[in-house]
Parts: structure tokens; sequence; C-alpha cells
């Protein structure tokens, strides 16, 4: 058998290869300690293994360093080395001699302990490392210096690995509050409770200095200086609104819906869009129900079937100087549009209102207590009015289809 070392010793660059991998261990002594330690170390391998993907990378580019190396000493040809037969055929001197065995200790234990290289069992089936897969996820990642600041490809990594793990801790957030449900989401009526309407804050009413005498029934009582509202009177009105609502729309009726308030316009247009109605966001024009003959003359008209199906049938001189007016009028802040609800008792229009304690509640035909300065409250009441009429009017577009 020729001593590997004494090969590596004419060679020249033997010797600093040893020295590489001697550096190369997890942790620092002499080769002897190494040795004394191994039976240690195979009993608990995976304090040695590498605990994240940087780590392994650099052993891995390590790892190829080295075979770089002893690719390059195994193409040399041996008369290239001065004296060759001649030094593998002479005796080894002590200091050799130790320097052989430890070189060969050293790769023996570097090649079962490294998990890069992945071991093979005695069937001949490779051992997997556990960090091996991840890797393979990753194969062109350029690992940065130990000196040097992380890569962009690094952090991203790190960033990951954080998402996946620790970013997951902490206490869930239960019943938190969207404002886009209460829109798009709406209950139904028969699912509406008080407990909802209170935590829309539909309760709140207008400061006491403000109070109109004639919400008198409404109130349940007084508490800082402001009105509390009665539920139990804003549930039951509202469930008599929606049906009402609901039976406009499953006979065919126009639904016009009214808020001239900032952020109502988004409530107003999916209300509209649900019933298959109108809406008016900007401001009330006068004279839209008294005088139509100036307004609605310019509209094109045409006829409609009970599914909502033009007809093309030509309109008469009459039909067409017809009054265009709404079945239906939903108003989500009455005290700013009086005038609107003035033209349509002239008109002979039903209305549905949200009565604050400072509105009047006579000027509306169906009158809902409640709170509307808020956008949760007034979302919350005017959603479920639209699913309502969403509801009569699938019930008449179901009827036509028979």
């Amino acid at each position: 058998m020729i001593p590997r070392f004494r090969v590596a010793l004419y060679a020249q660059k033997r010797y600093l290869v040893f020295q590489n991998l001697k550096r190369g261990l997890a942790s620092t002594g002499s080769l002897k300690e190494h040795d004394e330690q191994s039976s240690k170390i195979h009993k608990d391998e995976a304090a040695h293994e590498p605990q994240d993907e940087l780590s392994v990378l650099r052993q891995r580019e390590y790892n190829n360093q080295v075979k770089e190396l002893l690719k390059s000493f195994s193409k040399t040809a041996t008369e290239d080395f001065k004296d060759f037969h001649g030094s593998v055929t002479g005796e080894l001197s002590a200091k050799e001699q130790q320097l052989d065995e430890e070189l060969t200790s050293f790769l023996k234990q570097f090649s079962q302990l490294n998990t890069v290289i992945e071991p093979k069992e005695d069937n001949g089936k490779r051992i997997a490392a556990p960090t091996y897969s991840r890797i393979k996820t990753f194969p062109f990642l350029i690992p940065s210096p130990e000196d040097k600041p992380y890569t962009n490809q690094e952090l991203f990594l790190r960033q990951i690995k954080h998402a996946d793990g620790t970013a997951k801790l902490g206490a869930a957030m239960e019943n938190v509050y969207y404002p886009h449900r209460d829109i798009f989401n709406p209950p139904a009526i028969e699912e509406l409770s008080i407990s909802k309407l209170l935590a829309a804050g539909v309760h709140l009413g207008q400061s006491t200095s403000l109070w109109r005498p004639s919400t008198q029934p409404y109130i349940y009582g007084e508490y800082k200086g402001i009105h509390i509202i009665d539920l139990n009177k804003t549930l039951s009105n509202l469930k008599r609104a929606a049906k009402v609502v609901q039976g406009v729309a499953e006979k065919g009726g126009t639904i016009l819906f009214l808020g001239t308030r900032d952020g109502q316009k988004r409530a107003l247009q999916e209300a509209a869009k649900r019933t298959n109605g109108f809406y008016v966001s900007t401001r009330w024009i006068p004279g839209t129900l008294t005088n139509p003959t100036e307004i609605s003359s310019v509209w094109e008209r045409h006829e409609i079937d009970f599914a909502d199906t033009p007809t093309n049938r030509p309109l008469t001189s009459d039909e067409e100087a017809a009054i265009v007016k709404p079945d239906l009028l939903v108003v989500l802040n009455p005290t700013e549009n009086r005038n609107a609800l003035n033209e349509a008792m002239q008109a002979r229009v039903p209305t549905v209102g949200i009565i604050d304690t400072d509105s009047e509640p006579s000027l509306v035909t169906y009158p809902i207590p409640g709170n509307d300065d808020s956008l949760r409250s007034v979302n919350i009441i005017l959603s479920v009015l639209a699913k309502a009429g969403e509801v009569g009017l699938q019930s008449r577009l179901a009827k036509a289809a028979f």
C-alpha cells in the first residue's frame, strides 16, 4: 500500500490541502482530539449538521474546492514527481508516519460526518441529508462571505423563512370589524339582531340640545349628554321597511336611493345594483318630482316586461309625455333632504328614511330610528334594505321565467 502522505510530500501542494482540511473542521482542536471524540460525534451527528441553508451551501462550496484540488493531483503523472519510486519504496520517518495516520483518520471522519457528501449505507442506498433537499430548491444561490452583508437573494430567503415560522406566531384576532362586509355581504333581515345594530352604533342619537320632541317614542334614555335610541323600535321598523322594499321590487316597482353625505356613494351604488334601481349621491335637484315636465321630458323611454327585458314596442305620444317618478324613495339623511321629502309627499311617493333624534319622523312614510351620522350605521341599514329588495327582484324574475 502506497502511503498517502508520501505521495503528497513530493507534490509540495498536498500539505496545503491537508491544512485546508484541518481548518474545515466544525470545532477547534488537534486531529488527535477529534479522534478521541469520534465516538461521541457518531452518536450525535445532528449537532454537527448545518442549521440553515447558508451554512450547508458554504460547506458544499468548500467540498467542491477540495474535490478540484484532489482531481488536479490525480491527473498529475508520476513522471512529474522527482524520485517518485524511491520515495514510495523508502521508509517513512516518525513525523511522516504521524502525519500520514492523522490525514487518513481525518479523511475517514470527514467523509462520514459530512452530510453534503451523502454517505452510503451498507446496502448501497444513499442517506439523504435533511437539508440537502432544501439546497436543491435554490441551486443558483451564491452565499456572501462572512465579513460581508447579506445579498438580496439571501435577504429574500430569510424573509420567506420568517414568514413560514416566526410571522405566524402571536395572538389570533377575532371579532374584527371590516367595513366592506356591511356593503358587499349584508345580513338578511332574518339574521339581523340587536347586537349587530349595537356594534354598528345605530343606537347613538344626537345631543340632547338638538332633540326634537316628536322622536320621543324612539328614545331609550340619555347618556353623557346624548340620547340613546331604542334598538327594539329600530329592529321592528327596519323589518317593516324591508318588507315594503321587498314588495315594491317583487311587483316591478322602481326604487330610488338618496344620500348626499360624503362616503355614502359606494353603498348607494351597491344598493341600486342589487335592486335594479337608481341612486342620487350628489345633490337633489328641486322639482325632480313636482316639476317633472322640465326634467324627465328629456329622458329616453322604452317599455320593459315583467322580467326587465325591453319589448321594443314603439310608444305613443301620450306615453312619451307621461310623468316618470319612482315607486319608492329611500332617504339616508332626511334632515338635509327635506325638499325631496316634501316633493315625495306632493307626488304621493312613499318614502323610507333613517330618523335621528334631530329629524322629523312625520315627513317619512316608513321611519327607521337610528344614527344617520355614522357611515357604519347607515351602511348596515341601507344594505339590509337592499338585500330585501334583491330577494324581491329574484322572486319576480323567477316567476317571469315560468
